[in-house]
């Protein structure tokens, strides 16, 4: 279920509340009518987020144990409230999305280890399969209701005496590695480690995403702060394990899922101004700034043509594990081998740099701390 703030937001996309004010709980609740005084029922009445569950299959090969920490970790990140996917969906999409009623399944699959490897061609996509085969044996149905699937394997590879620091890459022993990663169909093979970063990261495969890419176009995972590249992650009190960072606002607008009435779009008339645009502008995660929370400019010249995103981000929630933040960051939408994804151009590190001229060359980038409480940066942009 969103937060109070996504909620508000949402209303305000959706026109059924003002773009600023009535947003008291007391106004809500006279304008939106949910039955009784409490927000846990105003929230549904206010927004409907798509709900999108997953059916998450805990695997263990036949004739094998389960690894009951592993399995405990995955009942408890998939139950609402406890701060785990639940809720980092909720956040990541800004409260577009909902995952609850996600079931975790517990299955043997008929599959022993030493066939799991890829040299057996036993790859992820089989693997999920298998996973969803099992669960239907046993009178289940991990597929009705579900928007995808994930299968949780607890090996890496098919038999024991692997040499240690190896990887799918090493010629020899590399056809005994158990394929794990997201496989095309938006279904999810996970290996070890088992933690929410790299979850998180592989669902936001099965929801359409792609890898970031650098200013090359070409090196993947190149994104300081956003879950496609998996960089920056914090350890989560609860488990002990590594989670974040969020989304970065290029995948937000390209998924639907950005506040569309808190994005500063501009078609390209900052250009024809000598001093170029500034504006203010505060983190996606503070919604109840009176700023705009991510900026979106269009930048034509000759046949280049593309638009600029600009995003601020503090050391704070899902983001907290982002060293020497705050910053802003520059990014565009690129073509590259893995279709459009998000561009990592560059940062402005506030308090230590000002400005940024992006790789190309075409545009200065300045931000400056204000006062204003949000908090809020003054973020400007001129072309070159």
């Amino acid at each position: 279920m969103p937060t109070l703030r996504q909620s508000v937001e949402r209303a305000r996309d959706a026109g059924s509340l003002p773009a600023d004010g009535g947003d008291s709980v007391r106004q809500l609740l006279r304008r939106f009518t949910p039955g009784s005084g409490s927000v846990r029922a105003l929230l549904p009445k206010m927004s409907q987020p798509q709900r999108l569950p997953w059916a998450v299959i805990l695997c263990r090969f036949k004739g094998e144990q389960s690894d009951p920490a592993t399995d405990r970790f995955y009942r408890e990140m998939f139950t609402p409230g406890t701060g785990g996917m639940v809720e980092y969906w909720r956040d990541a999409s800004l409260g577009a999305i909902d995952i609850a009623g996600s079931r975790v399944f517990e299955v043997e699959l008929d599959l022993e280890r030493k066939n799991a490897g890829v040299g057996a061609g036993h790859g992820r996509s089989k693997s999920v399969d298998a996973a969803i085969a099992a669960v239907q044996r046993d009178g289940g149905d991990p597929v009705t209701g579900f928007h995808s699937q994930i299968a949780v394997l607890h090996h890496n590879w098919s038999r024991d005496d692997v040499p240690p620091g190896l990887d799918w890459q090493d010629p020899q022993w590399g056809k005994y590695w158990i394929d794990g990663s997201a496989d095309g169909r938006g279904k999810v093979c996970l290996t070890p480690p088992h933690n929410g970063n790299i979850t998180a990261h592989e669902m936001g495969h099965g929801f359409g995403m792609n890898h970031d890419v650098g200013a090359d176009f070409t090196t993947h995972y190149a994104d300081p702060c956003c879950i496609m590249s998996q960089n920056q992650p914090f350890t989560h009190p609860t488990w002990n394990r590594a989670f974040g960072p969020a989304l970065c606002l290029p995948h937000l607008e390209q998924q639907g899922w950005m506040y569309k009435r808190r994005l500063y779009y501009d078609a390209g008339d900052w250009m024809t101004h000598a001093d170029g645009i500034t504006l203010p502008l505060a983190p996606i995660s503070r919604p109840g700034a009176r700023a705009n929370l991510g900026i979106k400019l269009a930048y034509a010249k000759g046949n280049d043509r593309w638009d600029y995103y600009i995003e601020y981000v503090i050391p704070a929630d899902w983001n907290r594990g982002v060293p020497g933040a705050p910053y802003v960051f520059i990014r565009r939408i690129a073509q590259a081998d893995v279709g459009p994804t998000p561009a990592y151009l560059g940062f402005i590190q506030i308090e230590r740099t000002t400005e940024l001229v992006e790789p190309s060359g075409n545009v200065r980038f300045r931000a400056e701390l204000t006062s204003l409480p949000g908090p809020i940066l003054r973020v400007s942009a001129a072309k070159l």
